[in-house]
């Protein structure tokens, strides 16, 4: 029997990919290679951002707001500040200005101090902005209360030496600023703080300043210095760029006051704007 015979053409050839099978597997390569190259950027994105993170130096700290603190517990904090404060303001003789008393609100009577309830904010109607019944009231309990007394004060804690000029009187709101603003950075639950001015040498009210957390909520995020610069602050050398700061924030927290019974036995407190130096 004749074997068989296979044809030539019938062999196994290799497989050699016609054009449009050479074009995919091209496509193919060209995507492949596309999506290494961008891993790679990626990675070397991730690793430069890396370096230059850990590289970078830390943030600076935020600003201290003061060089000096209180330090204790609330009623020892109140009475640091009172009496730190008052001994860097200077009168025209150089010598300490004022003392400070500091207590919570109350009125002394035969018995004991009484603790005032309230205090009722008359509105200031000059302008036409406000109603004569837009008074905004504060909780007693939460206000902090400084007295100041003449440095040299012979009977009722007037200043005794000196003449009473507005340099002076603005020298004195300038404490009550500090007094207050070291309170409310400090003293945490203390919402508000009321500063009696020194009495007349006749023994009549100078007025109060009254001063709330909110209406200095930017002081005291940003450092004292930058608000009140003088370290030692003298009648008389105040610059005129401090003067507007004390102005802008007193001139319309600057009251008249007058304590009042209530029906219920307790006193209240009745602050009327504007309070002029006498």
């Amino acid at each position: 029997m004749a074997e068989d015979v296979v044809p030539a053409a019938a062999e196994e050839l290799p497989l050699v990919p016609d054009r449009r099978e050479r074009a995919r597997r091209t496509s193919y390569r060209f995507r492949f290679g596309l999506v290494y190259v961008l891993l790679a950027a990626f990675l070397d994105a991730g690793v430069g951002s890396f370096v230059v993170l850990a590289s970078r130096p830390e943030p600076a700290p935020d600003p201290v707001w003061s060089s000096w603190q209180p330090n204790g517990s609330r009623i020892a904090k109140v009475r640091q500040i009172a009496d730190r404060i008052p001994k860097a303001y200077k009168g025209g003789n150089g010598k300490q200005l004022t003392v400070s008393l500091v207590s919570a609100l109350a009125v002394p009577t035969g018995t004991g101090d009484l603790p005032v309830r309230a205090v009722f904010v008359r509105p200031d109607t000059s302008k036409g902005l406000a109603e004569e019944d837009d008074i905004a009231r504060y909780d007693g309990a939460n206000v902090v209360s400084f007295g100041l007394c003449g440095a040299d004060s012979k009977e009722q804690c007037e200043i005794a030496n000196g003449a009473a000029t507005p340099e002076r009187f603005t020298l004195l709101r300038r404490q009550a600023i500090e007094l207050s603003l070291y309170t409310l950075k400090y003293v945490d639950d203390v919402d508000s703080v009321i500063v009696f001015m020194p009495p007349t040498p006749k023994g009549e009210s100078n007025g109060t300043v009254f001063l709330r957390r909110s209406d200095v909520a930017d002081e005291l995020r940003r450092p004292l210095s930058s608000l009140l610069p003088t370290a030692s602050p003298r009648l008389g050398e105040l610059s005129s760029l401090e003067e507007g700061q004390i102005s802008r924030l007193t001139q319309s927290r600057t009251y008249a006051e007058q304590v009042q019974p209530s029906p219920d036995g307790s006193f209240i407190l009745v602050l009327t704007p504007p309070s002029q130096p006498a």
